[in-house]
């Protein structure tokens, strides 16, 4: 219906873009209404997402022309063609634009009736992030009250089909109304986020038939976003948001959701998977068996004290020695309960101690050979010390402990005198560690 061509002013800087209408059309009575109404609805907006009217005048040769604001940039159609779908934040951001726009045109009465990409412009802005959105081409767009001009009868189909809501097609002019760029406002969000139309068919008959009827395919971006379209897509207009800008709200919330539960799942695997890891693992069993164990450890020796104090024992001193040269051999239960151990030294002392640290697990058994449990250890040097009990009149019997690693550790076996009860206990099944670092204080 008419031409854009860009212009500078006489007397201004800056460039301005001016429409023509075509002089084919001129005589056109519904052309020429057309064509005043977007002057004037346009100039009366004044909004920061409408396009800006400057001026509006017939040419010395009786063509009509507009004067608006030169847009550098690119339309919403030619973008979604070079690039495809955007990433759902961008969408959010040029929706609330859109609507923002539309609320303003609504608020004065005005539906426009012909959304879609073509009318859509993506201006740049200097110093900011964000593209500046603008709406364009009301020429088509429905006014209350009879000084606009023209009206579209009842039964007239104004519009583009893709775009079009069921009560445009069904040709209910009476019914459109704000809800109508509600729908066309969905069905370019669900277009920016898929790449695609929801409705689409090979002939104006086909796209309508789906317009009617078709549901939309999932947009995949989610269930939340999916909804808020489906809301907006109501076949019903009165099933619709309130408004355009409560759909773009919606669309807002629905997307930091998106986003939310997108972080929450990816935080879920990063743990999972350092958790899984083999190394992770081992360290976690060590950390915790080795706590465990170590404050096993000061128990059962703090309540060796104890004991040996309200018996008015001696205290002795043991070391456990390790590469001992020549050992001699471990007596079994039987010649224990023969032998009167009674004459052994239990404060025998090797020069070099052992001391215990992580490694493969160990079988711990006591007199009697049954298993008191498994803890991984490994033979260093180091030292101990602990109580042992002496009766009155008698000297100490003593049992032994037997300590074989199954690791490719250096290993020994030696006899420790058996601590008073209790026995410290060891976990039946899994892993311990004991991080000994520090070899255990002696008994002056």
């Amino acid at each position: 219906m008419g031409a854009v061509y860009e212009a500078t002013h006489a007397r201004l800087s800056g460039r301005y873009a001016i429409k023509v209408l075509l002089r084919q059309v001129s005589e056109d009575p519904e052309a020429l209404a057309r064509f005043h109404r977007e002057a004037r609805i346009t100039s009366l907006l004044q909004h920061p997402n409408v396009v800006e009217v400057i001026d509006y005048n017939t040419a010395a040769d009786g063509t009509l022309y507009l004067v608006m604001e030169y847009l550098d940039g690119e339309s919403l159609a030619q973008r979604l063609s070079r690039e495809g779908p955007f990433p759902l934040d961008a969408v959010v951001g040029i929706i609330e634009q859109i609507a923002a726009g539309l609320a303003a045109a609504h608020a004065h009465g005005i539906v426009h009736r012909d959304l879609k990409p073509d009318n859509v412009f993506l201006v740049p802005v200097e110093g900011r992030e964000t593209e500046s959105v603008k709406i364009l081409d009301f020429g088509i767009s429905k006014v209350k009250g009879p000084s606009w001009g023209l009206q579209a009868p009842e039964g007239t189909l104004c519009g583009t089909p893709q775009y079009m809501s069921p009560e445009q097609i069904e040709g209910r002019a009476a019914d459109v109304d704000a809800a109508t760029d509600q729908f066309a406002l969905a069905v370019l969000t669900y277009e920016m986020l898929t790449g695609r139309n929801p409705f689409q068919g090979d002939t104006v008959g086909a796209v309508f038939s789906q317009v009617l009827t078709g549901v939309p395919a999932p947009t995949g971006i989610g269930p939340n976003v999916d909804l808020v379209l489906r809301r907006g897509l109501a076949k019903a207009n009165r099933q619709r948001f309130p408004g355009v800008t409560a759909f773009a709200d919606a669309l807002r919330i629905a997307a930091a959701d998106q986003a939310r539960e997108s972080q929450q799942l990816a935080t879920s695997a990063s743990v999972i998977g350092e958790i899984s890891t083999p190394g992770n693992k081992k360290r976690a069993r060590r950390r915790r068996w080795g706590l465990t164990l170590g404050a096993t450890i000061v128990a059962s020796l703090s309540m060796s004290f104890v004991a040996g104090g309200a018996a008015k024992h001696r205290l002795s001193q043991v070391r456990i020695l390790s590469s001992i040269p020549a050992a001699p051999a471990i007596p079994s239960s039987d010649d224990l309960g023969q032998r009167d151990l009674g004459q052994a030294r239990p404060d025998r002392q090797i020069a070099q101690p052992l001391r215990m640290t992580a490694a493969p697990v160990s079988t711990l058994r006591g007199e009697t050979g049954a298993t008191l449990g498994r803890v991984r250890l490994a033979i260093e040097p180091m030292v101990i010390t602990v109580p042992v009990p002496t009766a009155h009149r008698s000297p100490p019997t003593m049992r032994s402990i037997s300590i074989a690693s199954g690791s490719p550790h250096p290993t020994s076996t030696s006899t420790i005198p058996q601590m008073p009860s209790p026995i410290m206990p060891f976990p039946a099944d899994g892993d311990a560690t004991l991080p000994l670092d520090e070899t255990l204080g002696e008994t002056p």
